[in-house]
């Protein structure tokens, strides 16, 4: 005898045929909306992230002050030796850099140390060779290298001291950019973007790193106009710096011609310009080639400086206490000058080079009768 469920089975198949696919289909379509939802604020959550990330959580760059992602603030410096004869202008990505040394080598040249942190260009260049001052300068931030050779003194104090060093001889980051009637030596190029993707991929080198800052300050408004004037040795390095209150920069002219980037064509500028003055000597030449030897330079100790930022001028002294600390710069009462959030320049002049600052002359307005 069948019992009680098969019989309200059999007298209510009918029903059943209907009723039991609708609660099926209810309760799929239940399921789908609910992933739906969950898929939604899964997707959107990361994007709420990052747009706080760029808008709202800015942090200051440990290199020059300037507000940007976290992410960037202590990202590795990347720091390229790039020269300065006229067969090398004008240079490309120096327009890039976040520091910029500039000093003098043998015959009176000057040379750049450009430091890379929230850009990486693709083109940077002519890549030249060290000397042991930019490396003591270099040490500051545990920064990756980017040299083509160097002076006896430079290679001997990046082998001891342990810099992370990536020199031209490593791999494709670096070649030859042949131009007619030029030297090989005035054609080698790189990447920083390069060089820094293989120097912490291969080397294992951190992408990021820690070093005590200088201290920033944001700009503060200015009228004055005028210009600062960098003599290093004789007018073929002569560096001028323009300064527009508008903007609050230094536009720089080199040798009396604005000095521009070799990819974009835009005149290098500026936010802070710092004028170093050091005790500089000569070395007999190297023996058996009479070849004029790197030059003996204080970069550890103290000395005149001159900050030109705002369109003001600061008088004071450097001081770098040993290879690894941080070179800072102090008015004459002793406090740490505060430098303008923004792209610096460190010129580094001899003692028998000068700077000044010549203000723009004010006009007289006209009067109409």
């Amino acid at each position: 005898m069948p019992n009680k469920f098969t019989l309200f089975i059999q007298n209510h198949r009918k029903v059943l045929m209907v009723v039991v696919p609708i609660v099926l289909l209810l309760l799929l379509g239940g399921g789908i909306y609910l992933a739906s939802r969950h898929a939604k604020t899964s997707t959107e959550a990361p994007a709420t992230t990052t747009n706080t990330t760029e808008t709202g959580n800015k942090v200051a760059s440990l290199l020059n002050g300037v507000l940007v992602s976290p992410d960037i603030a202590n990202r590795r410096v990347v720091a390229t030796m790039i020269e300065n004869t006229p067969d090398a202008r004008p240079q490309a990505g120096l327009i890039n850099a976040d520091v910029v040394y500039e000093d003098t080598v043998e015959g009176g040249i000057t040379r750049f140390m450009a430091l890379f942190q929230q850009t990486q260009p693709a083109l940077v260049g002519p890549v030249r060779s060290s000397r042991s001052y930019y490396v003591d300068w270099l040490s500051e931030y545990d920064a990756i290298y980017m040299h083509a050779g160097g002076s006896p003194a430079a290679l001997a104090e990046i082998s001891s001291a342990n810099i992370k060093d990536y020199p031209d001889i490593s791999n494709d980051s670096y070649w030859r950019v042949p131009k007619a009637g030029l030297a090989s030596e005035h054609t080698l190029y790189s990447s920083v973007a390069k060089v820094f993707q293989y120097a912490t991929r291969d080397k294992k080198w951190s992408t990021t790193n820690d070093f005590s800052p200088w201290v920033f300050k944001d700009p503060t408004t200015s009228t004055t106009t005028g210009t600062v004037d960098v003599n290093f040795t004789t007018s073929t390095y002569e560096a001028t710096w323009a300064f527009d209150p508008t903007a609050n920069t230094y536009a720089r002219k080199l040798a009396g011609v604005a000095h521009v980037d070799q990819v974009t064509g835009q005149q290098i500028k500026a936010n802070t310009i710092v004028v170093m003055t050091v005790q500089r000597s000569a070395n007999p030449p190297y023996a058996g080639t009479g070849k004029e030897s790197q030059w003996n330079q204080t970069t550890i100790g103290s000395g005149a400086v001159s900050v030109f930022e705002d369109g003001t001028r600061v008088d004071g002294t450097w001081k770098k206490t040993s290879r690894t600390e941080h070179t800072r710069f102090y008015d004459a009462a002793g406090k740490e000058i505060p430098l303008d959030r923004g792209k610096i320049w460190i010129e580094v002049i001899p003692q028998t080079g000068t700077v000044s600052f010549t203000p723009t002359a004010a006009t007289t307005p006209t009067t109409t009768q």
